[in-house]
């Protein structure tokens, strides 16, 4: 089997009926669909059961039990897949239209991650669209991420690499990214194309939990592997930062000038201290 697509769920029928009725109208159909429920309290289970008559042609599988979190909750859906490839569209996001999946899998593609694109929305309205990464360094990863509604990743990453981090609530898929490409050279390819929405209203994207996804971060970047090079790259940052600030003042002709005049004023005035407490 080509692909098994992965779709997590808590107490959100209106998100996973969206999510549902974009992988029920797909053209190809060499995938199975894993639903991963976590006991949820509305309609949803309901909703999950109703839709098994609609993916007669392929293999429907579903859960609803309690889970410590989404990460969890991910690996559960790995447990259950046999695809080549894994896709996790959870709750929420939806792919774009039929032919997302046809038109990615028309190719034979090999490598060991896929790298799509996703239109990236708030309250129905698509903010932007994530872009493709040429060459995939720690620079990169440092500061961002992929979205792993639009990453098709080779199951056998999780047998060899090791599964979603439970402990991570937030960014479990980004270290799952370190963890492949970075520090164990995974392959990687571009898809030109847009697959599917994702979101912006989730759990990671919350405004209250940014001070709690970067503190996952750093623990992340704490670990001693990491240290070998993370402090080299928070230096060439900070250097970064302050050439873009010294470039801005001297794009503002005026005040670079002031500022200049005022370096020499300076100097000269320390010179000629030095000069008179000489005598």
């Amino acid at each position: 089997m080509k692909l098994s697509i992965i779709t997590i769920n808590l107490n959100n029928y209106n998100g996973l009926l969206k999510t549902i009725e974009s992988v029920a109208i797909q053209k190809f159909i060499d995938f199975e669909y894993i639903i991963v429920d976590g006991n949820s309290t509305d309609e949803s289970v309901g909703l999950i059961k109703q839709s098994a008559e609609r993916f007669l042609s392929i293999s429907f599988k579903w859960i609803s039990e309690r889970d410590s979190g989404v990460f969890q909750a991910m690996n559960k859906g790995i447990n259950m897949a046999t695809g080549d490839y894994l896709l996790f569209v959870n709750s929420g996001d939806f792919l774009l239209d039929e032919n997302a999946l046809s038109d990615v899998f028309c190719n034979d593609y090999t490598a060991d991650i896929l790298c799509a694109q996703c239109n990236v929305s708030k309250n129905g309205n698509v903010m932007y669209v994530s872009g493709h990464i040429d060459i995939h360094t720690f620079r990169y990863y440092y500061k961002y991420s992929m979205n792993h509604q639009s990453t098709f990743i080779k199951r056998y990453l999780f047998e060899k690499f090791g599964m979603y981090r439970e402990d991570l609530k937030f960014c479990g898929d980004w270290e799952f990214f370190l963890r492949t490409i970075i520090l164990n050279n995974c392959s990687t390819q571009n898809v030109h194309r847009i697959i599917c929405d994702y979101n912006l209203e989730g759990i990671s994207s919350k405004e209250e939990n940014i001070l709690l996804y970067q503190e996952e971060v750093n623990l992340v970047l704490s670990e001693p592997l990491m240290q070998k090079f993370v402090p080299d790259y928070e230096l060439w940052f900070k250097e970064r930062e302050e050439m873009i600030y010294l470039k801005w003042i001297k794009s503002q002709h005026i005040l670079y000038r002031v500022l200049v005049a005022y370096y020499k004023l300076a100097h000269w005035i320390v010179q000629r201290f030095k000069y008179v407490s000489s005598k």
